[in-house]
């Protein structure tokens, strides 16, 4: 079974899977040897990916072993074109990269952020019995 290929970027991708979209650009098609590339950046490092042409649209492929070395974390997508000497800037948006599981020791705690403090809170809470309050 072949998985669909999207045809937008992905919000979410996860380390170790293998990603795969293509993209469209009508003004910078892959036929007039436009080559669109992505960088996911943030303070803790960055990661290329240059798309490859698919007839006019450009198809952009990471595999397994490459993405297995994404460090989780919230990034900034920022795409681009070139052709020769020209660049455009062709967009940016929010990503996140989320954890290899599979990758994972036992014992890895898969709650977010936002479910640890809640839990830690609770747990104050209920170690001060009635004097909480």
């Amino acid at each position: 079974m072949t998985a669909e290929i999207s045809t937008t970027e992905p919000d979410q991708i996860r380390a170790g899977d293998s990603i795969t979209w293509l993209k469209t650009l009508n003004d910078y098609p892959a036929t007039d040897s436009w080559v669109l590339h992505y960088r996911l950046i943030n303070s803790a490092g960055k990661f290329d990916i240059t798309a490859t042409a698919s007839g006019s649209d450009h198809l952009v492929s990471v595999d397994a072993t490459t993405s297995a070395t994404y460090t989780a974390g919230k990034y900034t997508l920022v795409s681009w074109v070139t052709q020769g000497a020209l660049r455009y800037s062709t967009g940016s948006m929010l990503i996140e990269v989320l954890p290899d599981l599979a990758a994972q020791a036992s014992g890895y705690d898969t709650r977010s952020t936002a479910q640890k403090t809640l839990d830690l809170l609770d747990a104050a809470m209920q170690s001060q019995g009635s004097n909480a309050w």
